[in-house]
């Protein structure tokens, strides 16, 4: 019974059930004779079935016999599988996301959110490694307080890990001129580029940070972020 495999039984299980919920109750010789199966086989699925309440054991005189359980029990197996498989969908959902095919999407929300991509950013890039920033301000001092003190002292204060910048003219006469740092405007007569959006492109990811609605979506995809470090290139040779 095709149904029975669909939910677990093996062809064996499901051969001895099928005998028991026709033939009623049976020994193991009975069971072996109108199955085919050698009684081996029997004795070890019998409590396995037993321990999946689709059978119950009895005596007939000085012999077991075995009866097979309400088919209703199916239900509960198949429920038990349902529960298990959605129990295990965030885990696939990971696998999956991960694959190289495609990419890995995060959305993270509020301050903590926020500097839990700078976090990451500072745990994913390696001593002498590059990473990219596009950063569009309004107010580049009140972005600060997202900033953790792993990025400031491993980036800014020791300079493990360099960053090439295009932002806003405003934006670059508040910053200090620091080794490690280069930056490159926005020429305010295409555009005042202030949108308060940060871009940071490192490693196999891309994050996109919008401070108005304190949210943030990191992408992982190599794909994705190499295309994205090479227009960025592109841009700050131009600029």
């Amino acid at each position: 019974m095709n149904i029975l495999n669909k939910i677990g039984l093996s062809p064996i299980e499901a051969k001895i059930y099928e005998v028991l919920m026709a033939q009623g109750a049976l020994s193991v010789a009975a069971i072996a004779q109108r199955t085919g199966l050698y009684r081996p086989q029997i004795y070890k699925y019998i409590p396995i079935l037993i321990g999946k309440d689709l059978l119950a054991e009895s005596r007939h005189g000085r012999r077991k016999v075995y009866m097979a359980e309400s088919p209703r029990r199916l239900e509960k197996i198949a429920e038990g599988i349902k529960d298990e498989v959605k129990g295990r969908i965030p885990d696939l959902l990971k696998i999956y996301n991960s694959s190289e095919t495609k990419p890995a999407i995060s959305y993270f929300d509020g301050e903590h959110g926020i500097r839990h991509v700078y976090e990451d950013l500072v745990a994913t890039c390696k001593k002498g490694d590059i990473f990219y920033r596009y950063e569009s301000p309004r107010n580049y001092r009140g972005t600060r307080k997202y900033i953790p003190h792993a990025y400031l002292e491993r980036i800014r204060d020791r300079v493990e890990v360099e960053r090439l910048i295009i932002t806003n003219e405003i934006t670059r006469q508040q910053k200090k001129r620091r080794l490690g740092r280069l930056i490159k405007v926005v020429p305010p007569k295409y555009d005042l580029f202030d949108y308060d959006i940060t871009q940071l492109i490192y490693g196999d990811k891309v994050a996109f940070i919008d401070f108005r609605s304190e949210t943030a979506t990191l992408i992982e995809s190599p794909i994705f972020a190499e295309f994205q470090r090479k227009i960025f290139k592109l841009l700050f040779d131009k600029l």
